[in-house]
């Protein structure tokens, strides 16, 4: 990305190249959001994202540590904590996982990021088989969408992704 981008687009930026799988051009978007944000909340949870996919709990534990200070009392992040201190004790931990992946997804819908905790509930609720309890998650969190939109993001984008996310939901309703 060429210019002075904002933290926020960089952000936005490398979210997307997570999302399509392509981690290095992520990781380097990232690290220049942290530049010049060192502290710009959803980059660091970003970066413990990418972390935590590549296999490094105790890394992805270690980069939530700038967010203590504004988020120390916050329920879902001394989960996250949690679990992924557990994580780094037992290394068999797929469901362990799945609870440290919803656990992030819940710390970004507290954050407003409801485009991205979207993203994870409908990951989680594909790899769960179609479990009831994300599926009312999905669909509440869709309806707070549609009404707040979602932070840093903009109202284009979110236009655009409601339309996707409604297409997703009547392919799974159809197939229930």
């Amino acid at each position: 990305m060429e210019g002075l981008a904002s933290s926020t687009e960089l952000a936005d930026l490398a979210e997307s190249l997570r999302q399509q799988g392509r981690y290095t051009e992520a990781w380097k978007v990232i690290e220049r959001c942290l530049e010049q944000s060192p502290r710009h909340p959803r980059a660091i949870l970003i970066r413990s994202r990418l972390l935590f996919q590549e296999g490094k709990p105790l890394q992805a534990l270690e980069s939530l540590r700038p967010l203590e200070s504004v988020l120390g009392a916050d329920d879902a992040f001394k989960t996250i904590a949690t679990s992924l201190e557990k994580l780094c004790r037992e290394r068999d931990a797929q469901t362990d996982l799945a609870f440290v992946t919803e656990s992030m997804a819940g710390l970004f819908v507290q954050q407003d990021y409801l485009l991205e905790a979207l993203g994870i509930y409908r990951r989680l609720f594909l790899a769960s088989g179609g479990e009831k309890q994300l599926w009312e998650k999905i669909l509440f969190l869709r309806e707070r969408l549609a009404r707040e939109g979602s932070r840093d993001a903009p109202t284009q984008r979110v236009k655009q992704e409601l339309e996707l996310l409604d297409r997703w939901i009547q392919g799974q309703q159809k197939e229930a």
